[in-house]
């Protein structure tokens, strides 16, 4: 017989926007999901959007035509990915959202972060295809009278004003003195979105409109009585633990020697394998160390049930004692490259072939990790250094050049599985076109209002500027992105904005001439004086260069960006197919 109390049915995210308004249950928290949070449901939602085939705008990755370089190195054995063999019904599924009807909306009791990000991606979409009013994407956002879908209640009502109006998530956000931390929270997603989205043909954000709306699902599940809804918040809320990737790989591999013959010795070696992996590597770096397994195996971009595809793909392509062995001794030996990699993180100064690994370990993209174990297993001692070189200076030019993170993994999925084969080439099997060329320029050269983004590019200049001896500061988590003239300058920098209007000052704020890492506190919205008296005490080589500077202009910033530049493209020497 149907509960007349819960029901639950699963509906695209297009149809739970269009079944009216909705706003926060009481017992709800306010947004809070930080840009880590916002990145990792978008760059989920893109794999799963290339994945079934629903990405029209597909750039050419050309192949270079090198003769195969490989033949000294050792071998590797590597299993065949077969597409058509993994392929998945083409939908995405992003959770359960509890509603229960009140008045005139519908109180969200669990799913209130992913609704409000997935309304924010609506809206920046919107604004970026300069949607007319009759453009199916309003009613995700809006109902025929005009009432907003979402409403938060926020004292600053950074929602309506700063997003959901029309055209307003094109604009930058002036400051406000009632901004509150969810408004923060609401702005970065904009910008998080707007940072992936960099790019796209409208061709291209219609189509992913299309995917989110119809081809991405959740489960609701209405409930009448308002007490009942709120405990299930609780319920949802406190219990359980989420199963983590290391134990559904740990789970199938041990399954894996069931059939066995000495299916119980077999069971020990793999658990004593993964026991002492976990143990030896730690949780954050234990899930990296799987990343970077899954990426050499399988060469594809990942979302978040990686771990779930990288067992189908161990089941069916080592069978019986190959599982056991890629689950001991191959586990070993990516093991003993993946502690390679960060076997000089904690060492004050990274030097040599470390000073590059140090520079690699910026990137915010976990594939260059799989690539440059794959150059550690592979590759003779002699020609290890020179590669590690090469594919920092490449990933850096594919991560300022190439936003996008999903074309990122296609290509170096592919130059993972050549290398394998046995080509290397002149830079580690990659071409760069001039129209990338240009757009690494062009992005160099302009404002970059990203903040992860902002940090690597800034942290790795800086480190090239060092050369081969990288220091720590560089990487240490109590360092920060300084801007020179700061985000909330007060009244300590009026000769500076004289005669500039705010956009062409907030401009100037995020070129990389007016930052700089340094080493622990920013010194926030001090005068240049105060602030270059500082720098010039500081062991941070961008800061002490500032230091030298008498005064700070707008000009000083522009031609430190084109110093920077320039200096980038000499330290990236790329060879540019038709340049």
């Amino acid at each position: 017989m149907p509960n007349r109390v819960i029901r639950s049915q699963t509906i695209s995210i297009g149809e739970l926007l269009r079944l009216g308004s909705f706003q926060p249950a009481r017992v709800q928290r306010d947004y809070c999901w930080t840009e880590h949070q916002q990145a990792a449901l978008l760059n989920d939602l893109i794999a799963s959007f290339g994945e079934f085939g629903r990405d029209p705008d597909s750039e050419p990755d050309s192949e270079p035509s090198e003769p195969r370089d490989g033949e000294a190195d050792l071998p590797f054995d590597m299993a065949d990915y077969d597409r058509e063999m993994e392929a998945t019904a083409p939908f995405c599924f992003v959770g359960t959202v509890v509603l229960h009807q009140a008045t005139d909306r519908w109180d969200i009791y669990d799913g209130l972060q992913r609704v409000t990000t997935f309304s924010v991606f609506f809206a920046v979409l919107r604004d970026l295809l300069e949607a007319e009013k009759g453009h199916p994407i309003h009613s995700l956002l809006a109902d025929d009278s005009g009432i907003w879908r979402l409403n938060l209640h926020m004292r600053h009502n950074t929602l309506e004003a700063d997003i959901l109006a029309p055209g307003r998530t094109a604009k930058r956000h002036r400051p406000h003195p009632n901004l509150t931390e969810a408004s923060e929270y609401l702005r970065d997603c904009v910008s998080v979105a707007r940072a992936r989205f960099q790019g796209w043909s409208k061709e291209r954000l219609t189509a992913f409109v299309d995917f989110m709306a119809g081809a991405v699902l959740v489960t609701v599940t209405r409930i009448t009585d308002r007490r009942i809804a709120a405990k299930a918040f609780v319920s949802i809320n406190s219990g359980g633990v989420p199963l983590k990737p290391e134990e559904i790989v740990k789970g199938q591999l041990i399954d894996l020697t069931s059939a066995l013959p000495d299916a119980d010795d077999a069971a020990g070696r793999v658990l004593f394998v993964w026991r002492s992996l976990q143990d030896d590597l730690g949780k954050v770096k234990f899930d990296e160390f799987l990343r970077s397994v899954d990426f050499i195996e399988r060469r594809q971009p990942q979302s978040s049930d990686y771990a779930i595809q990288l067992m189908e793909h161990i089941r069916r392509r080592y069978p019986g004692q190959q599982g056991v062995r890629w689950a001991t001794d191959m586990l070993l030996q990516y093991r003993s490259a993946f502690r390679w990699i960060y076997e000089a993180s904690n060492a004050e100064m990274a030097e040599g072939v470390h000073a590059s690994l140090r520079r690699l370990q910026m990137l915010k993209w976990d594939q260059w990790r799989a690539y440059a174990m794959l150059i550690k297993i592979k590759s003779r001692p002699v020609d290890i250094d020179k590669r590690i070189d090469i594919l920092d200076r490449v990933c850096f030019a594919l991560t300022v050049s190439t936003p996008d993170q999903r074309r990122v993994s296609e290509m170096m999925g592919r130059r993972v599985e050549r290398f394998a084969k046995g080509t290397f080439g002149k830079q580690a099997g990659f071409t760069f076109s001039q129209a990338q060329n240009e757009r690494l320029i062009r992005n160099l050269s302009g404002p970059i209002t990203e903040n992860p983004r902002r940090s690597t590019i800034m942290r790795w200049i800086e480190a090239a500027a060092h050369g081969d001896r990288v220091p720590r500061y560089l990487i240490d988590t109590r360092s920060s992105v300084e801007h020179v003239y700061p985000r909330n300058p007060e009244n300590n920098w009026t000769a500076f904005e004289a005669g500039l209007e705010f956009n062409q000052l907030a401009t100037l704020r995020e070129m990389t001439g007016n930052l700089c890492i340094l080493p622990q506190d920013e010194l926030g919205n001090a005068s240049f004086d105060d602030k270059r008296r500082s720098y010039a005490k500081m062991r941070a080589r961008f800061a002490v260069e500032i230091a030298r500077a008498k005064t700070w202009t707008p000009d000083a910033v522009h031609a430190r960006t084109r110093k920077l530049t320039e200096f980038t493209l000499r330290f990236l020497d790329l060879d540019v197919s038709g340049a």
